[in-house]
């Protein structure tokens, strides 16, 4: 089923981001014991990092850069291996279910350059979020003519449509209500390199998705992006890494 989709967004036609605009995101360069490969993150707290599933499963080890809108440049590259990988258990490679990983890394100190996105909190109910605006950020691809990615990191603005527009584009057997799905217009969309990276609301910072797939047609054909949604794992990150949510 997965050859509808490729599995590494990336933004094209995006911004450039300013040093210190977003002290959350994450740079990963993970290694499956033959290659690199690179991946975003968050950063939710002083010792772990969100991700997407589809970028650890297979990995060794992980380099985790925070604190630097350059490409692999950190104030303090941390190095972890597949034991402090934690990726959910229900996970599923064909539908792209459950795509959420945590990766535990030693205590950080918080500064200007590096702080926690911050998470919906437990609740009840919790919004769809259509129609809200969201952004999103990575290294990622930055067009579909690119051969490698880009060395400043990028951000664009995204809308949240209804998870029916995605189930067009991806086939409804690829959605639940566990995704959230975004909409791109003007080829400024998610393109490869940049998967696992936050998707944060632009009104109050917080973060609701982790960015998981991408439209095979390509980064510039305004189809929608599918992302995993924060609020229907809340218990798991909680049960996973002890934080009071």
């Amino acid at each position: 089923m997965m050859q509808n989709v490729v599995v590494s967004p990336r933004i094209s036609n995006g911004q450039s981001a300013a040093a210190n605009q977003f002290p959350y995101q994450a740079g990963l360069k993970l290694y499956d014991g033959q290659n690199y490969y690179f991946c975003g993150g968050s950063l939710i707290s002083n010792e772990w990092v969100l991700t997407a599933a589809h970028c650890t499963l297979t990995a060794v080890k992980v380099i985790v850069y925070l604190g630097s809108i350059t490409h692999l440049d950190s104030i303090a590259p941390i190095e972890v291996d597949k034991c402090d990988i934690k990726v959910h258990p229900e996970f599923d490679m064909a539908t792209a279910r459950n795509d959420i990983a945590l990766i535990k890394i030693p205590y950080v100190i918080y500064s200007d350059a590096i702080q926690a996105v911050s998470l919906p909190k437990c609740d009840s109910s919790y919004r769809t979020y259509v129609y809200k605006t969201v952004v999103a950020y990575g290294w990622g691809y930055t067009s579909d003519r690119s051969a490698s990615i880009s060395p400043i990191l990028q951000f664009a603005n995204f809308r949240v449509v209804s998870n029916e527009v995605c189930a067009k584009e991806f086939g409804s057997s690829m959605i639940d209500n566990d995704k959230i799905c975004t909409g791109t217009v003007n080829r400024i969309g998610s393109c490869s390199g940049d998967s696992g990276g936050p998707l944060v609301l632009a009104s109050s910072k917080l973060q609701i998705g982790i960015m998981s797939l991408g439209s095979k047609k390509g980064c510039e054909k305004n189809a929608p992006d599918l992302n995993t949604r924060i609020t229907s794992y809340l218990d798991w990150i909680r049960a996973t890494t002890g934080l009071t949510l």
